[in-house]
């Protein structure tokens, strides 16, 4: 039986990615605000300690800030890096265990195009993006000798509520931009792939300002 976990599993690029999943034969473990907040370690190690084997990991869950630096509080940047960041860095750290001990295991980070190009107003996002693509890479490098794999993906804008601003003043339409299913298809590519196949990042689509 292969198990996934899927956090940000309530819409958007995290159903996608959980339905693709199921329609594959895995069983997967939607995690959304209800069954396990990611900025609560706590919850999110007895979430992990329930599950009997983890075959993949992906982090999707994310929140997004608009504003300038002058703008910006320090609640809202320890509010988004608490989620966009820290809830990454606990699940991985919640399953590495049980891959170390499997001797397999992939966990897929979602981070964005935001953490490699920049505009004004998305200086806090993008930096936790920034983040999100550094730990994933980093993190990569550490437990490939555990025979576990770690890719981040970095789309550009994706049709999710996420960007419903950007939606409704770009008059964009479904075709425009990404799908939540083109990282759904991603994720699945990214898990047909031989075990010597190693990808540390893959960017898709694109941002503007």
């Amino acid at each position: 039986m292969k198990i996934a976990i899927v956090t940000g599993a309530s819409g958007g690029i995290g159903k996608s990615v959980s339905d693709g999943l199921k329609l594959n034969d895995y069983t997967v473990h939607d995690v959304s605000r209800k069954n396990c907040d990611v900025t609560d370690s706590r919850q999110v190690y007895e979430y992990v300690k329930k599950i009997p084997h983890v075959d993949v990991l992906v982090n999707c869950a994310g929140i997004s800030h608009l504003g300038h630096v002058d703008n910006i509080s320090e609640e809202d940047v320890l509010s988004l890096f608490d989620v966009n960041v820290l809830g990454v860095i606990r699940f991985c750290k919640a399953v590495l265990p049980v891959m170390k001990k499997q001797g397999k295991g992939y966990i897929i980070n979602i981070g964005s195009l935001r953490g490699i190009e920049y505009c004004p107003g998305k200086s806090v996002y993008s930096l936790s993006k920034a983040a999100v693509r550094a730990f994933s890479i980093t993190l990569g490098k550490e437990v490939q000798p555990y025979g576990i794999k770690v890719t981040v993906i970095n789309p550009g804008f994706v049709h999710t509520p996420l960007i419903k601003h950007r939606i409704e003043e770009e008059n964009l339409k479904e075709g425009d931009i990404l799908s939540p299913l083109d990282i759904q298809k991603t994720v699945l590519y990214l898990l047909s792939l031989s075990e010597g196949a190693y990808v540390p990042e893959l960017n898709l689509g694109e941002v503007w300002q």
